[in-house]
């Protein structure tokens, strides 16, 4: 299992299950709408490490800023249909960002694309698999089955924020493709950081507002953003993932920081809200409850 390094001003969310416990208790939808990490005991995701690890890490030889943003956070599909066409002996897509993945990540060689496109086939099957066990009842209405391939480190500790002002719920579930621990640190939940910050920061000025607002205002302003890394000191448990291990977490809700990771895949369900164990649970009613809370008080 993974190694925590729990922190003691923080709450300790981590929870232990193993699929047969949650194939038991019908899912575990709704431990995960109360905003809880919940650790995959006793599996290990079935990766090809070597096929994984032939892949390069470097981005440096991609030149088109936008082209290299999406093969950083590439969907795993990308490499499942086969080439277009050749060109001097080696394989040609039609899309840049895939010509990039044969051409940058693979070096051009069609064993390495093959052999990797195979592995992430088989472990995107078993995270879908994964997904139909955790949550039957969850009705989604789109997936983002990204795969991270290249090397992360010292993130600024952040909420999510996926720029779309919808009122939707997510699942999102994690895997490591790495033969090395995937180290994350992981601070308080959201909605107690606004409770704490709340009149520090003007924070009822976003009450009403798209909750994505406030987050940015968070991470930016108040934890660094992209621009002052490391500025915040806010307590964090400390994690390291093991190679293969899969991990469940609404990563608008729980913040973290990744400090060291290879790849791994990050996949995420948009969710109708109606086919939640608990609709109140939804990240949006969640901020707006706790706008109301914070305003009632201060108008007690």
């Amino acid at each position: 299992m993974a190694v925590i390094e729990r922190h003691p001003d923080i709450e300790d969310y981590f929870v232990e299950l193993s699929l047969d416990e949650i194939a038991r208790r019908g899912g575990l939808a709704d431990i995960f709408e109360e905003g809880l990490v919940i650790l995959l005991k006793d599996y290990r995701l079935p990766v090809d490490y070597d096929a994984i690890d032939a892949i390069s890490r470097s981005l440096d030889d991609i030149a088109d800023p936008q082209i290299r943003r999406r093969v950083k956070k590439l969907t795993t599909p990308m490499f499942f249909d086969e080439p277009s066409g050749t060109a001097d002996g080696h394989a040609t897509f039609g899309d840049a960002a895939r010509q990039a993945i044969y051409d940058v990540l693979c070096r051009r060689d069609r064993g390495v694309f093959e052999k990797a496109a195979t592995a992430l086939k088989n472990a995107h099957e078993q995270v879908l698999r994964i997904f139909e066990m955790c949550f039957p009842d969850y009705q989604p209405f789109r997936l983002i089955p990204s795969a991270r391939l290249t090397r992360t480190l010292f993130e600024n500790l952040h909420w999510d924020n996926h720029s779309i002002d919808d009122d939707f719920h997510q699942a999102r579930i994690f895997a490591n493709l790495d033969t090395r621990p995937r180290i994350w640190n992981v601070g308080h939940p959201y909605p107690q950081w606004v409770r704490e910050h709340y009149h520090e920061h003007d924070l009822g000025r976003f009450a009403g507002k798209d909750p994505n607002l406030m987050i940015d205002y968070a991470n930016g302003q108040v934890l660094g953003g992209t621009q002052e890394l490391w500025k915040d000191t806010a307590p964090r448990h400390r994690v390291a993932f093991e190679p293969g291990e899969v991990w469940l977490a609404e990563s608008r809700l729980i913040s973290h920081q990744i400090v060291y990771g290879e790849a791994a895949m990050v996949y995420m369900w948009f969710v109708r809200n109606d086919s939640m164990a608990d609709p109140e649970k939804r990240f949006n009613r969640r901020i707006q409850s706790v706008h109301e809370e914070m305003q009632g008080k201060a108008a007690a």
